[in-house]
């Protein structure tokens, strides 16, 4: 693995280095896509830098709920042997400090509907544009995990070995690559959505296209994540639950829409 790059004696995150790459990435997608709606190169902008904040804000609190169990007990920890300051500020580095895809997804989404409400921008043109921008930033993201070695996969003859990894559970263990099966399905995504745009097909309904075709890809490549931190109920982890209602809803929405246009 390569978590770290050394760029002329400076040393940078090969994952930041991949987010920024996919942030680029999934901005200029979007840009060119929303001239053949019309939106302001603006609008794209902000309503882009809007959805980040929230995507971050959710991906950590997401993160810290799968985590709510140990950041209960550290607390009583806290508050019963009177620790110090720094100790909180430890327990919100380790148990809220690390980020859940879904959490930002959803945050995000939410965060870039109030900003077409303020707007007045209409929703379905501007969520296409970011249909097929959200999974190839995602897409590099995944790359940069696969170079850190977080979100790892299971034990398996057919994978990597690593030895640098940022998570200590992932060093010296062979490991089916998880994160480039999905970074791959993620650049499918991205060309049937980006498809779909240029022959005009669902347009506006893209985005939920999107979280159909995502949902299914990640509740099923969850079966081959090594690391058990997200969650388990019922033998399914956070993200497959939410993988599953996110499919019913967005479905739920399709058929309504289709109903509304033959009535």
């Amino acid at each position: 693995m390569l978590p770290i790059v050394n760029f002329f004696g400076l040393e940078i995150s090969s994952y930041g280095l991949c987010v920024a790459a996919g942030f680029i990435l999934m901005t200029l997608v979007s840009y060119l896509l929303g001239r053949k709606y019309g939106i302001l190169i603006q609008d794209i902008a902000f309503g882009e830098l809007t959805a980040f904040l929230g995507a971050f804000i959710g991906a950590h609190i997401l993160f810290a709920l799968t985590n709510a169990d140990k950041i209960a007990e550290q607390l009583s920890i806290f508050f019963e042997r009177k620790k110090s300051f720094s100790y909180l500020l430890e327990i919100i580095r380790v148990y809220a400090g690390g980020m859940v895809f879904y959490g930002g997804l959803i945050m995000g989404l939410l965060f870039g509907l109030i900003y077409c409400k303020l707007r007045k921008i209409n929703l379905g043109m501007f969520s296409d544009c970011f249909a097929a921008g959200i999974p190839l930033f995602h897409a590099c993201g995944r790359i940069g995990c696969f170079l850190s070695g977080c979100c790892y996969g299971i034990e398996s003859d057919f994978g990597f070995t690593a030895e640098r990894a940022l998570i200590d559970a992932c060093n010296h263990v062979n490991r089916f690559p998880v994160q480039l099966l999905e970074s791959l399905c993620n650049i499918v995504i991205f060309l049937i959505i980006y498809l779909l745009f240029r022959k005009g097909i669902m347009r506006g309904r893209l985005m939920l296209l999107y979280l159909i075709m995502y949902g299914a890809v990640r509740f099923f490549d969850e079966f081959l994540r090594g690391d058990s931190y997200r969650g388990i109920y019922f033998s399914l982890s956070t993200s497959q639950w939410i993988s599953i209602v996110i499919i019913i809803i967005a479905v739920i929405i399709l058929i309504r829409n289709k109903y509304k246009r033959v009535q």
